[in-house]
């Protein structure tokens, strides 16, 4: 019994170092889990930044297909800018072209900026 206890005693500096190493292994574990859902978190909002500025964009080009209905008799510029409007969480941009029957779109949600263009023929 006393030789057992002996050797146990003169084990305790290997037990606290396997502790330890055991230890960070778990928070380097956890650090890079942290790092991961973060990025995926990131990652997840640039992609409903995105889709709100592309909805935006297409705010825009009802809004100019709007104009374009209601003022159809009234003679307007060949080109027109209209906005910033600010709609939600973002704003949408309008160019109207309308020598080259075109509507340019430019919806814009926390940094992200989504381009739409229409080519109408007749309204």
């Amino acid at each position: 019994m006393v030789v057992g206890r002996k050797l146990l005693m003169n084990n305790k500096g290997v037990i606290l170092l396997s502790v330890v190493i055991i230890l960070l292994t778990i928070a380097l574990i956890g650090a890079s889990l942290v790092a991961f859902f973060s990025s995926v978190n990131l990652a997840a909002r640039a992609m409903v930044d995105e889709a709100k500025a592309f909805y935006l964009a297409e705010a825009g080009i009802s809004h100019a297909i709007n104009l374009l209905y209601s003022q159809a008799d009234a003679a307007m510029d060949a080109d027109q800018i209209i906005g910033p409007i600010s709609l939600g969480e973002g704003e949408y941009s309008i160019k109207l072209d309308l020598v080259q029957s075109l509507i340019i779109s430019i919806g814009e949600a926390r940094g992200s900026k989504i381009t739409l263009q229409l080519q109408y023929s007749a309204l």
